[in-house]
């Protein structure tokens, strides 16, 4: 945010009082981040400390075939850094090929390739190995399989998407963890790592030491001690899954399991691997996941996978993460339980076809941590919570919760745009729909045959949004996904008899010259109170209201629908008849008058230089558009005249 030397008492003092709440809102988050670590407010691992991402060329790995299997056969002593293994890999070209690529850190290396009984030749440069067959093709339409072995120190690499710790409270016992969104399943084993393919099967063998577990997707089937120092985890996933969801984390768990029971009958296992030292402190607070389920089963469906688990690891980083059937958890609050649990169904069930629409992941699930601790804890918890969202989402006006940029990671993650202004958004869309079109219209989604168990951008929502509600939505996602910023209404408002009228100014600080949004109003005294919709269709609106009563004050979006800014002002006549806006203005300022009397707009520096003249031709339209796309940053003043008189109006240009 740029600084500017005020004009005016009255900009100083607004200015003063931004920089307060500034400094409170840094006080705030500084001590979040004392008391969690690289936690946010409602206890959300910050992916923001990790840096831009440099990924060298495109990857063209995978894109000629269809995975259909993969087994991770890994070999993990959390004593060393150094990992050994191999991977099988059942694919189907879509063309005669005889060439295979993957996504593989150069960091690794490749020990042999197996086709069968051939060992096949490879290169392997720029993070990617590519696998040629010598003799034949592998044939379109037909599966096929190789298996790569390969090891190394992936704890090398800076992405920490395979990391060793020895960090832990009261233990010495080290622990091995993985975490590969967005980039990093390619720095600890071979994958296609893109957006585009889901994985139809799994299996995982982790061979660990004896005393130490290993967690993973799906349901356990077997532990086999080798070498008598040495035990197998064998882990199987007949589930579609994304390659950053596959994870794995071993140290010396201790393990409890809870069981969540659903209204049809079914019932769920949760297995919960957490630190012996922690056991006897995360035992009651898991427990939440129970009704958390129950709750997401009952408002958007069945539990995705529900013929296998659902569990917790335990792990160092702060937050936690969403891999298929057993969330990572660095810490064990309501809301990071109800967060990585959303994911199941945001993210998991329906993944992101891109990064771009990375907020269809993370935007439901922080949404969905706000309908639970509606629907399961007091008011007071999620109004706290909810407004703190707001807040954050609030914070960063210059981005659109689209994602241009899917290489800078801190962007890609933001708190404020892609997790808070994502939920806000969501948030908003419910109160426009209400309970059961939204949630009739996000189990469509969820079941549409062309995205369940597969990927999804953000039309696919919309259409089953619009196609549920009847609605059209189109403005709306201009507005608020592509467009940047949010409103700020400054309203009016005098009794005339018993009716209450309104003057409603939307400003706004981002691109979006103006939001199509209704809210609420509450009118009240000691004894009576109405909530009434308001749907301004214009930058200045006028409207009455028949409420029926002497109104003694307004309440501006009571039930927190709306992600804006407000001011309410009591007046005994509306007088105001010029009104300018954004201000903040961009490249284009509008002045609106009430009754058609402009004659001339002048624009003066602060040396009162005038840099910008303009002649309004009389009786002309009620909106005058000043175009400032010549004048530089800056504070500025725009002197109005009209048959009153000349007044000046302070605005500032970005």
């Amino acid at each position: 945010m740029r600084n500017y030397r005020c004009l005016s008492n009255e900009i100083s003092f607004l200015a003063l009082l931004q920089v307060m709440r500034q400094l409170v809102s840094i006080l705030y988050l500084l001590s979040t981040l004392a008391a969690y670590g690289q936690v946010s407010a409602d206890g959300l691992w910050d992916k923001q400390t990790f840096p831009k991402q440099p990924m060298g060329k495109k990857s063209d790995a995978g894109i000629d075939y269809d995975v259909v299997y993969h087994h991770l056969k890994l070999r993990i002593d959390p004593r060393t850094q150094d990992m050994s293994g191999s991977v099988v890999t059942q694919f189907k070209p879509f063309t005669d090929i005889s060439r295979v690529s993957f996504d593989l850190s150069d960091t690794l290396v490749v020990d042999s390739v197996k086709h069968q009984t051939e060992t096949l030749t490879w290169t392997h440069q720029d993070n990617i190995l590519r696998i040629e067959k010598s003799v034949g093709l592998f044939m379109a339409n037909e599966v096929d399989s190789l298996e790569i072995f390969y090891h190394g120190n992936p704890t090398r690499h800076t992405s920490r998407a395979y990391t060793r710790e020895t960090g832990r409270a009261q233990s010495s016992t080290p622990i091995v963890w993985t975490l590969s969104q967005p980039y990093g399943a390619r720095d600890w084993w071979p994958c296609k790592q893109g957006l585009y393919d889901k994985i139809d099967s799994l299996d995982m063998t982790i061979t660990v030491p004896v005393g130490y577990k290993a967690a993973g997707q799906g349901l356990l089937q077997s532990t086999k001690t080798v070498e008598d120092t040495m035990v197998a985890f064998q882990w199987k996933h007949r589930y579609p899954v994304s390659t950053y969801l596959i994870a794995t984390a071993v140290t010396d768990y201790v393990e409890f399991t809870d069981t969540v029971y659903f209204s049809n009958g079914n019932k769920l296992p949760i297995l919960n691997y957490v630190f012996p030292e922690s056991k006897p402190f995360m035992e009651q607070p898991v427990k939440a996941t129970i009704p958390i389920m129950q709750l997401f089963d009952s408002l958007v469906g069945e539990y995705p996978f529900i013929n296998e688990k659902y569990g917790h690891a335990e792990f160092l980083r702060g937050g936690g993460m969403e891999h298929q059937t057993m969330s990572s958890m660095g810490s064990w609050s309501f809301g990071l339980i109800a967060h990585e649990l959303a994911h199941q169904w945001f993210g998991n069930q329906v993944t992101c076809a891109s990064w771009t629409d990375l907020w269809l992941n993370e935007g439901f699930a922080t949404y969905f941590t706000l309908v639970a601790r509606e629907a399961l804890q007091d008011r007071e918890t999620w109004e706290y919570v909810q407004r703190a969202s707001q807040d954050r989402a609030m914070r960063e006006n210059g981005l659109a919760v689209y994602v241009e940029d899917t290489l800078d990671i801190p962007r890609l993650f933001s708190s404020h745009l892609t997790y808070n202004k994502g939920a806000q958004l969501l948030r908003m869309l419910h109160w426009q729909m209400g309970d059961s079109l939204f949630f009739k219209a996000l189990r469509n989604y969820l079941e549409d045959p062309s995205l369940n168990h597969g990927f999804a951008r953000t039309d696919d929502l919309k259409f089953h949004l619009e196609s549920t509600s009847r609605k059209d939505f189109t403005e709306f996602f201009e507005d608020w996904f592509y467009g940047t910023g949010h409103p700020h209404y400054d309203i009016k408002w005098e009794q005339q008899g018993q009716n209450v009228r309104l003057q409603i100014t939307q400003t706004t600080n981002g691109t979006t010259d103006f939001f199509e949004m209704p809210f609420e109003l509450r009118f009240r005294n000691d004894e009576e109170s109405k909530l009434f919709i308001v749907n301004p269709t214009s930058n200045v609106y006028s409207t009455t209201i028949q409420v029926g009563f002497a109104v003694d004050s307004i309440d501006f979006d009571p039930n927190l629908w709306v992600l804006a800014t407000h001011q309410i002002v009591q007046t005994d006549s509306m007088d105001r008849d010029v009104v300018i806006f954004p201000n903040p203005a961009n490249n284009q300022l509008t002045v609106y008058s009430k009754d058609e009397t402009i004659t001339k707009l002048e624009v003066f520096d602060r040396l009162g230089r005038m840099v910008l003249e303009q002649d309004v031709e009389s009786g002309s339209a009620l909106y005058q558009n000043l175009m400032l796309t010549g004048v530089t940053h800056g504070y500025y003043i725009l002197r109005v005249t009209n048959e009153e008189g000349t007044r000046p109006f302070p605005f500032i240009k970005i």
